[in-house]
């Protein structure tokens, strides 16, 4: 009986073992085939605004350099010295404009007779040829008379074509001549961009010679409140009829003001805007921001931006085959926005890639 109680507790050692065994590399196995969580975010089609964020500094007192915008004209006069004030659109400066005003005047005649010299000869043409074809109205025509009459009348077409093309072209180089004074005249006259008081004006310019990089005054007007920022690249971008957002402070003390862009023919140096009906709330404020949507693309594939990573010039995202197994795609990318970029080849609309 001993005996057989061994052998039993062996036999049931021994087969209780493997059973253990299977399950516990039936729950390793689980363990390793346990599919990781990914976050996934679609391809899709939508509008991708590519941003341009201003740095901008606060200042209550604005000031404004002001620069002849042309070169190698001799200035005769020089109106205003330094505490003087002026108004916007007061003459502050100017060059030798006499013998361009005189120029413009000589053009200016010779536009309106030669206008006049194509409306007389337009006149005659048209009398010409009403008066071919009178002479055939009377009698029935022949083929021969209908070529006889197409060619005078071709004859007339071509002859008065040639001295109206001839006085046309003239026109328009009177016209650009004209233009070219007239500009020159416009930028040799130095307006005040602003009301205010001046703070500099360079000495000794009267018979001097204009240079678009030499300051020729400046203008300060205390009574003002703006921001400026020296990032003159969104230049272009700014509409002085539009109101723009800067963003001052961060967390709860961050803050949204209506701003405008100011003094857009001063800009040398600096962007300005000021305050649109509105006063800052904290008197700390001295930074803040303003973005602006330089580009934008409507109705293009794209995806979000914190989904695509970079190697080298490379750009990639990551997805999923069939098994879920994480693999890198390859992308040829566009324009990029905020929250979304562009893609132009890699991937369609309706893939999935990880977004975390």
């Amino acid at each position: 009986m001993r005996g057989m109680g061994i052998s039993l507790a062996l036999l049931l050692l021994t087969g209780c073992a493997p059973q253990e065994e299977e399950r516990k590399e039936v729950e390793t196995q689980a363990e390793k085939t346990e599919a990781v969580s990914y976050e996934m975010t679609p391809v899709t089609r939508g509008t991708v605004a590519q941003p341009l964020t201003l740095k901008c500094e606060y200042s209550q007192t604005q000031q404004v350099d002001v620069y002849f915008d042309i070169d190698k004209e001799l200035i005769t006069e020089v109106y205003v010295e330094p505490g003087d004030t002026v108004r916007a659109g007061d003459l502050l400066a100017e060059v030798d404009v006499e013998e361009m005003e005189a120029r413009v005047r000589e053009l200016t005649h010779q536009i309106e007779m030669n206008q006049l010299k194509v409306s007389q000869l337009e006149e005659r043409r048209n009398f010409e040829l009403e008066q071919a074809d009178i002479l055939y109205t009377y009698t029935r025509m022949e083929e021969a008379d209908e070529k006889a009459l197409k060619e005078q009348k071709d004859s007339i077409e071509e002859t008065y074509g040639e001295q109206i093309s001839d006085l046309q072209d003239e026109l328009y180089l009177e016209g650009a001549r004209t233009i070219w004074y007239q500009e020159r005249i416009d930028k040799g006259r130095l307006y005040a961009p602003m009301s205010g008081v001046l703070s500099f004006v360079k000495s000794d310019l009267v018979n001097t010679y204009t240079d678009r990089e030499v300051r020729v005054c400046s203008i300060y007007d205390d009574s003002t409140f703006l921001f400026h920022s020296e990032n003159l690249e969104a230049a272009p971008y700014l509409d002085t009829n539009q109101v723009y957002t800067i963003v001052c402070g961060l967390g709860n003390m961050m803050r949204e003001y209506p701003v405008r862009p100011v003094m857009k023919d001063g800009w040398r140096e600096h962007i300005y805007f000021e305050l649109v009906d509105a006063q800052l709330e904290f008197p700390n404020i001295t930074t803040g921001t303003v973005t602006l949507y330089v580009q934008e693309k409507e109705n293009v594939l794209c995806v979000d931006a914190d989904a695509v990573h970079t190697s080298g010039e490379q750009y990639y995202v990551y997805r999923l085959d069939e098994n879920q197994v994480r693999y890198m795609q390859f992308v040829e990318l566009g324009l990029w926005g905020e929250d979304l970029v562009e893609v132009v080849s890699g991937l369609s609309e309706g893939d999935y890639v990880i977004l975390r």
